[in-house]
């Protein structure tokens, strides 16, 4: 992409040399002073980029202005309500007296088979919940022990 910046502004830069070279010899070799052709060439060069620029800017001007008109008073970032115990209660089928206590369990090991069924439940907090699943019966019996 610089490659081709280059290329485009190519001559303005070649016009920009001519320009510092002629001026230099002016200045310190005695030369004439710079034509004037070369002078007005890259001027004009310039004047195109800056009608280029400011269009640009315009456009995006004009973008931002269209946007904050047509989305003014939507606000499209929600936040998610909280899932509750009752929501995992119904997604895992165990009782939400069982999923509030995983809820007080800083760390918590989930894990699922294959098809995403809950296998075993284990809590890292010592003194909190005992660890279920394991060559046991289904997770939802086990806690369902363990609540009562």
């Amino acid at each position: 992409m610089w490659l081709l910046y280059l290329y485009f502004i190519r001559e303005a830069l070649i016009d920009l040399y001519y320009l510092a070279e002629d001026s230099l010899q002016w200045a310190f070799a005695g030369a004439e002073r710079p034509e004037l052709p070369t002078i007005s060439r890259f001027l004009d060069t310039m004047e195109n980029y800056g009608i280029v620029i400011v269009a640009n800017g315009a456009a995006l001007i004009a973008w931002a202005l269209y946007n904050q008109i047509r989305f003014r008073g939507h606000d499209r970032h929600r936040i998610g309500e909280p899932v509750s115990a009752a929501d995992l209660s119904d997604l895992y089928g165990i009782p939400a007296e069982v999923i509030a206590t995983w809820q007080e369990s800083r760390i918590l090991i989930m894990q699922h088979d294959a098809d995403g069924t809950l296998t075993m439940v284990i809590p890292k907090d010592p003194g909190k919940l005992q660890p279920t699943g394991q060559q046991g019966p289904p997770v939802a019996d086990a806690w369902k022990e363990q609540a009562m």
